[in-house]
């Protein structure tokens, strides 16, 4: 019996219901928590500004964030994977955000901002990799980029709504506070969607063994290995990590040292659009500048995780890293207000081919018995790379200029893109 008949708690068609309605819950979940969080945080690097806080200072707060959401991420995945309590893991995660919100309406210095981001941030470690591993055991392992291009499209659509929500706000003369304290609301909608629609797979006796093979990023059986790349009759907790799953967290480690955080994009655009000094391009578009991101992530999100089920998905990954750095050059080279309008679009180009498509590309190397412990170690490489990645990204804006900050993470991408092609990317027959 295949995978997609067993991966359900049901068998067959019903089962594939199930786990289709599983996979858009979670992605409502995704979006309103998403709508709250946008709505915060394309401000965050302005209002930390006006705390008094630095560049450094700014890279500090969005790096060791990352980083504490990394730890949890790796203490979430463990237990999650000797437990199997998805849904709770979930549930505490969204809830630790909601219950961060007041302290970032009440901030009065920049170290109360830090103190909002490390509680959000370990919320969203605890939540990730059971959220993800519960989507991996809903879908078929064909259906894998689409199920988690659905996942990531409608998260997205939330960073757009976010965004004009705030914008709104803010011009009808509310404070930053006040748009804080609202920003609960979506948070909230976010875990009552859990409680009230997301639903546990129970693992049946024996599925593991029974489930067919698993496909690797070419739709391939890795010889002498069972279903999601375990060794056939190991032991789960012993499960090795492959070879491909090692070296493409060494790739991941090198890209993110040079993805110094979204908040230099917004810091970029605010000095744009001062320098520019025009009338009606203000500081207060910004989040509709961060909206256009969005959009564009939310639109590709789908398209580019059906696109990777069929050509590929290590090819659609490998595409990403040289995305990454076209953006990332073109934010250094930019000269004009103007040109914020295309560059923001063309980040989002990057996130919407590569943020769904590389979880699910990591989903086809990492064994089944320990998919949320593989996911952890995944989100985990990514965030301890961003503290030094937000650390640099802010040195070599105040002691160089915003350029080396943008060009440094081109290179950076252009390197990981070039070794991924090299140790990864795999030839297929005609």
């Amino acid at each position: 019996m295949s995978e997609s008949k067993t991966n359900a708690s049901g068998g067959g068609a019903a089962g594939e219901r199930l786990g289709g309605r599983t996979i858009f819950a979670l992605g409502w979940v995704s979006f309103f928590m998403d709508v709250s969080s946008e709505m915060i945080y394309p401000l965050l690097p302005v209002f930390l500004s006006s705390l008094g806080a630095g560049t450094v200072a700014i890279g500090f707060v969005a790096g060791l964030s990352e980083a504490t959401a990394s730890l949890f991420r790796v203490i979430s995945g463990v237990i999650s994977d000797r437990f199997r309590k998805r849904k709770s893991a979930i549930l505490l995660g969204y809830g630790l955000s909601v219950l961060a919100r007041p302290i970032l309406a009440l901030s009065a210095g920049w170290g109360q901002v830090l103190a909002f981001r490390l509680v959000d941030r370990a919320g969203k470690g605890i939540r990730t990799p059971p959220r993800d591993a519960l989507i991996t055991e809903a879908s078929p392992p064909d259906r894998y980029g689409r199920s988690f291009g659905i996942q990531r499209a409608m998260d997205t659509a939330g960073a757009v709504v976010g965004p004009v929500l705030a914008t709104a706000i803010l011009a009808s003369g509310l404070a930053y506070r006040s748009l804080f304290w609202l920003a609960m609301i979506p948070a909230a909608a976010a875990v009552a969607t859990i409680q009230i629609f997301v639903r546990e797979h129970a693992r049946r006796p024996g599925a593991a063994a029974a489930a067919g093979p698993a496909l690797t990023p070419h739709g391939a059986v890795p010889a002498g290995r069972s279903a999601g790349g375990a060794r056939e009759g190991g032991d789960a907790a012993r499960t090795p990590f492959s070879r491909e799953m090692k070296l493409y967290l060494a790739v991941t480690a090198i890209f993110y040292l040079g993805n110094s955080s979204s908040f230099f994009l917004i810091l970029r655009a605010k000095e744009i659009i001062t320098e520019a000094r025009s009338p009606w391009f203000t500081v207060s578009l910004i989040p509709i500048l961060y909206l256009t991101m969005n959009l564009s992530s939310a639109l590709l999100s789908y398209p580019a995780g059906k696109l990777a089920d069929r050509a590929g998905r290590d090819r659609i990954a490998f595409l990403g890293y040289f995305l990454f750095a076209a953006a990332y050059a073109a934010f250094a080279l930019a000269g004009s207000a103007a040109a914020l309008w295309l560059l923001f679009p063309l980040q989002g180009v990057y996130l919407g081919f590569t943020e769904g498509v590389g979880t699910a590309y990591l989903a086809t190397i990492v064994p089944k018995e320990r998919r949320a412990t593989g996911f952890a170690l995944y989100h985990t490489v990514i965030g301890l790379a961003l503290l030094p990645a937000g650390l640099l990204g802010g040195w070599l804006w105040s002691r160089f200029s915003p350029e080396a900050t943008f060009l440094t993470g081109a290179v950076l991408a252009l390197a990981a893109g070039c070794l991924f092609g090299a140790l990864l990317l795999r030839r297929r027959p005609a």
